[in-house]
């Protein structure tokens, strides 16, 4: 190999091009991983927001049926009435999407309590501040039978007096408007909320049909 000066340097050459060449297609192969792997977790992300927003709607329309049929919105303010889609007793825990094990009600911790304090923003109307009851509950899979719906999705509407019927007293529906506060809670802390108004001419005799007020995704 006399006749061929510098061989050794260019082999060495060639081995460093080849190490550099492995580097940057490793690299690139990271990086498509990575962004694949994004991409992924953010279709997924979107497409649990959006369920959880449709069983959170569904779940306050459910409620605003159930109460149309309902002859004396006071009752339901008592808790002495519900609605017919519930999977027990209120009180005790429930274990959710993904293994979170939450107490629904009552005292604290618990949702209902949660519900009280940060619902409509915490404000306070003295003795016209509504109470928030419990009204329906259950894994939205149980809408309908087994098999018809798939989502994992657990759901819970609260109802409460209107605070602007000024009659003292949350228990008392005076004005024919009540509130309503949905939450639809699904894996890895997901959670919509939904707040809506109704209303109907009083006295009304069940079922008479409710107009809606107002109905909006609420923040949590």
């Amino acid at each position: 190999m006399a006749g061929r000066p510098g061989w050794g340097n260019e082999n060495g050459a060639a081995l460093l091009l080849v190490i550099m060449l492995v580097l940057v297609l490793g690299a690139i192969g990271a990086a498509v991983s990575v962004a694949t792997r994004t991409e992924t977790l953010i279709a997924a992300n979107f497409r649990q927001g959006r369920e959880t927003l449709y069983v959170a709607e569904g779940a306050v329309a459910q409620a605003v049926h159930d109460l149309a049929t309902q002859p004396d919105w006071s009752t339901v303010l008592a808790g002495a009435a519900l609605s017919t889609f519930t999977d027990g007793a209120a009180t005790g825990q429930r274990t959710l999407p993904g293994g979170d094990i939450v107490t629904l009600c009552c005292g604290q911790p618990s949702l209902t309590s949660d519900v009280q304090e940060r619902a409509l923003g915490g404000r306070s109307w003295g003795a016209d501040t509504p109470v928030w009851q419990m009204f329906a509950w259950g894994r939205a899979a149980d809408w309908l039978p087994a098999g018809r719906i798939d989502s994992a999705m657990y759901v819970v509407v609260w109802v409460a007096d209107d605070p602007e019927d000024g009659d003292g007293n949350a228990a008392i529906d005076s004005n024919g408007v009540i509130l309503l506060h949905g939450h639809a809670l699904g894996p890895r802390g997901g959670r919509q909320v939904i707040d809506a108004a109704i209303g109907r001419d009083t006295p009304a005799p069940a079922p008479t049909p409710v107009r809606i007020i107002s109905w909006r995704e609420g923040r949590w």
